[in-house]
């Protein structure tokens, strides 16, 4: 069977912003034959919803933040019932090449693999794809060969830029108990434990915006109270890798903010 570009569903989760602030949906509003979602986050109402079905696309309110495995989980259960379909999700941030699809669908209808992971970087490093060994997550450097990767490794990747075969969510969705951090890494996870085909696809780059920099000791507060919770999740079953990644988390905004209240959370 030749995939085609109208096989493919394509997510955006928005969090607090028009879509017209999102480099991703600028970049793909107008792309023809795709299936465009927008899933909306957002905890105010931007007028997203006038915008993108004026646009003659599929607009998903969360009616507030529910987190980001809940969004994912609401838009399959929307479209799962479609065999033979991808869905590819996207960051509302990521810079997507105009031969993008081109090359997905390449891939696609070469290696017929179960996840498409794309190389993402940034101006400092490859955030995607990376390993997953024992749970714990190891960046790839530039000094590697990338196409060397395969599945004799475990190998995980960030969401942006993923694209899934929509029969894998037979099997796994998103852990709704994650709200935010490593809901990637945990799907990745089940992902290698159900030996599933991955295919790390190379020749196709895209640049992500990446900072985990707050402006305030107050948003830093709230942003470390998701990754707590998160990471108590990922390494449940490795309290001792928890702490360690917890206590440095604190030690490093410590040393930003000078803020006792930090220790604390």
């Amino acid at each position: 069977m030749n995939i085609q570009i109208s096989d493919i569903y394509v997510l955006i989760v928005i969090y607090n912003k028009h879509c017209y602030d999102s480099d991703t949906y600028q970049a793909l509003k107008e792309l023809k034959g795709i299936h465009l979602i927008v899933c909306d986050n957002s905890t105010s109402d931007y007028h997203n919803k006038e915008t993108v079905e004026n646009e003659h696309h599929l607009y998903l309110s969360m009616n507030g933040n529910k987190g980001l495995s809940k969004a994912y989980n609401k838009v399959i259960s929307q479209i799962k019932q479609k065999t033979d379909k991808y869905l590819c999700i996207f960051d509302d941030d990521t810079k997507i090449s105009p031969d993008f699809f081109e090359k997905v669908l390449d891939n696609i209808n070469k290696y017929h693999a179960d996840v498409f992971l794309p190389v993402v970087k940034t101006e400092k490093m490859i955030l995607s794809p990376c390993l997953i060994n024992n749970n714990r997550i190891s960046m790839i450097t530039e000094d590697m060969d990338i196409a060397t990767i395969d599945n004799t490794n475990k190998i995980s990747g960030i969401n942006s830029g993923m694209i899934v075969n929509l029969k894998v969510y037979d099997s796994i969705t998103y852990n709704e108990n994650l709200f935010l951090d490593n809901v990637d890494h945990d799907f990745m996870r089940n992902v290698n434990e159900y030996q599933l085909k991955i295919k790390i696809m190379d020749n196709l780059v895209l640049y992500q915006n990446y900072s985990q920099e707050n402006n305030s000791l107050n948003a830093a507060c709230h942003r470390l109270k998701i990754s707590k919770h998160d990471l108590k999740e990922f390494y449940k079953d490795d309290y001792c890798y928890y702490l360690y990644q917890i206590i440095g988390l604190k030690y490093k905004l410590f040393k930003k903010y000078k803020s006792m209240k930090i220790l604390f959370i």
